[in-house]
Parts: C-alpha cells; sequence; structure tokens
C-alpha cells in the first residue's frame, strides 16, 4: 500500500489535467464536476492519506458538486425569461379561418400572418368559413383558437 501511496499525486494530476483537456475539448460541462474532487484529492495525497479514503473523497465530492450545481443552475435558469419561438408569437394574433372547425370531425384551417395551420376550437364549437378568431396555444401542430 505504501507503494501506491507514493503515485496518488501523479494520478490525481493526471485526472485533473484530463478533465481540463475533455472540458475544453466539448465546452459542455461534462467534466468540471471532477474537477473539485480531484483537486481536493491531490492535496489528500501529499499529506499520505490512505488510498481507500481518497477514492471516497473523491466519489462523495464530485458527486456533491454534480448536486449542487445542479439545484443552483436550476434555480438560475428557472428566473431567466422564457423566448418565444416563431411559432409562440402566433399566440394572441387574429386568424381567419380558411376552413370550417369542426373538432368532431378533426377538421378545420386557418391562415395567420400568411401562414396556414390546422387548427381546433378552443371550447369544441364549431366555427365558420371566413370568421376571425383569436390563436390561444399551440398544441402539436395545431392551433387552439377561439371566436373573437
Amino acid at each position: 500500500m505504501e507503494n501506491i501511496l507514493q503515485y496518488m499525486p501523479y494520478v490525481w494530476t493526471l485526472s485533473l489535467i484530463l478533465c481540463v483537456l475533455m472540458e475544453a475539448a466539448t465546452a459542455a460541462l461534462t467534466t468540471i464536476w471532477f474537477m473539485p474532487a480531484g483537486f481536493l484529492c491531490l492535496v489528500l495525497s501529499l499529506f499520505s492519506v490512505p488510498v481507500p479514503i481518497q477514492v471516497i473523497v473523491y466519489v462523495v465530492v464530485a458527486g456533491l458538486t454534480l448536486v449542487v450545481a445542479k439545484a443552483i443552475l436550476k434555480r438560475r435558469c428557472r428566473d431567466v425569461p422564457r423566448t418565444p419561438t416563431n411559432a409562440d408569437r402566433l399566440i394572441g394574433e387574429t386568424a381567419v379561418v380558411t376552413a370550417a372547425i369542426d373538432n368532431l370531425a378533426a377538421k378545420g384551417e386557418v391562415t395567420v400572418k400568411g401562414q396556414i395551420w390546422t387548427a381546433r376550437s378552443e371550447d369544441g364549437e364549431a366555427i365558420g368559413s371566413g370568421e376571425r378568431v383569436t390563436v390561444k396555444k399551440i398544441e402539436g401542430v395545431k392551433l387552439i383558437v377561439s371566436k373573437q
């Protein structure tokens, strides 16, 4: 065991270098979670802490780093306003029914901002061709609309 202990600083240093290289190559936060654990274990190895304890510390610290960072990022991302997509920008717009909307027959079509969309009535009511409607939401590839 004494033999392995003398090489552990090199093992942890190599681990850190590999993590840095992989992180630089991917830039996707894939190995950053292991860096604090590797650094802490490098310090422990310099003080001749037994190898099993170093490995346990590595696993625990890497796991905690991942869990804590995920919680922090999740909280921060929740506060970021959602950027609407092109389709989301249709919500609230006025559309013209080009093919009568009948939810029971699964038929209906509207034109909004020059685009033709399949449409369904929000309340299930049939809407005749030529009527103006308001886009309430989008479900899949269908606009959910209501009479104005």
